[in-house]
C-alpha cells in the first residue's frame, strides 16, 4: 500500500514539474529601439524601481536595446540640451530622434513616437513619452 501511495505522489510529483516547465513565462523585457537621426551622439538614462541603464546610440545609428517592463524616469542628452520626463516601456517602444535644428514632424508612421528635443518643456519640468506597439 506504501509503495503505491509513494508511486502515485512521485507521478504527481512529476507532472507538476513538467507542465510548469512548458507552460512560457511572461516576458519581463520589453525592446526599446532608438533611430537617431541627429548627427549627434544620443544619450538616455533610465532609473527606477532598481532598474537603472544608460544608452548611447552613434549619429545616424539605430539601436535596439532590452529593458525590464517598467516606467522609468528618463534623462536624454542631443543636440547640445537635455529634457527629463518619464518612459513608460510595459510595451515595446521605439524612438527616432529628429534632425538638431530640423522643425518636428508631423507626419510619418503613426506608432513611432518622434523625439525632438527643442520642443521639450526644459529640464526643471517633467514631461513624458508615449508608447506604441
Amino acid at each position: 500500500m506504501k509503495k503505491k501511495v509513494l508511486l502515485v505522489v512521485l507521478i504527481v510529483f512529476v507532472l507538476a514539474t513538467v507542465l510548469t516547465a512548458a507552460v512560457p513565462a511572461k516576458t519581463t523585457l520589453a525592446r526599446l529601439e532608438i533611430k537617431n537621426k541627429t548627427g549627434e551622439k544620443v544619450m538616455l538614462s533610465l532609473s527606477g524601481s532598481g532598474y537603472f541603464y544608460f544608452l548611447t546610440v552613434d549619429p545616424f545609428k539605430t539601436k535596439t536595446f532590452t529593458v525590464a517592463r517598467k516606467t522609468f524616469s528618463q534623462k536624454t542628452w542631443a543636440c547640445g540640451s537635455t529634457a527629463s520626463s518619464t518612459l513608460d516601456m510595459s510595451t515595446n517602444v521605439r524612438l527616432v530622434f529628429t534632425g538638431c535644428g530640423e522643425p518636428a514632424p508631423n507626419k510619418g508612421e503613426p506608432t513611432i513616437q518622434k523625439v525632438h528635443i527643442d520642443d521639450s518643456p526644459g529640464e526643471t519640468e517633467m514631461w513624458r513619452y508615449f508608447n506604441w506597439e
